[in-house]
């Protein structure tokens, strides 16, 4: 069994496991997606932002965070779709407190949600905006609040947008 295989057991079981039930990539993929939406959930109602690597070990027991990011960008994409907040800015890099990672904003740029540099007063202006809206969506068990989200530009052709 592989280390992304034992992993992955683990997020399943909530344990570790020495054997692991024959399962789909797929199955795993949405395990994983889900266990990953949980988590980001429980954290925005804390109204504090999480680390990839915190967010990894809490997840897989360890440094996953390649994994991480690929559920990330899965997660950005499905929030897009549906017209919700981006979850994924509730996760930050260590290095750089309160900022996520280049990626995040390259990753919002190709879905047509940012443009900018990832380095610049946009890239903090966007993630602020980001954040706030999901933790005002998500940090009250699921109730909006009677005030307004910020409002967020709608997106440019998704359908033209590239994968990462």
């Amino acid at each position: 069994m592989d280390r992304l295989e034992h992993d992955f057991g683990r997020i399943l079981s909530g344990r570790d496991v020495g054997q692991m039930v024959s399962a789909s990539r797929l199955d795993l993929d949405n395990a994983l997606k889900r266990r990953l939406r949980e988590e980001l959930l429980l954290q925005a109602q804390t109204r504090l932002p999480i680390t990839y690597a915190r967010l990894a070990e809490s997840i897989v027991g360890s440094d996953a965070t390649g994994v991480i990011r690929d559920v990330l960008e899965q997660l950005m994409d499905d929030d897009a779709d549906e017209g919700l907040p981006l979850l994924a800015a509730v996760a930050v890099k260590a290095l750089e407190p309160g900022l996520p990672a280049h990626w995040f904003f390259r990753k919002a740029e190709d879905m047509g949600l940012f443009a900018g540099d990832p380095t610049n007063l946009e890239a903090y202006a966007f993630h602020a905006r980001e954040f706030y809206r999901a933790i005002h969506l998500h940090a009250g068990n699921g109730q909006v609040s009677g005030t307004t989200l910020p409002p967020v530009l709608p997106p440019a052709d998704r359908s033209r947008r590239t994968k990462c």
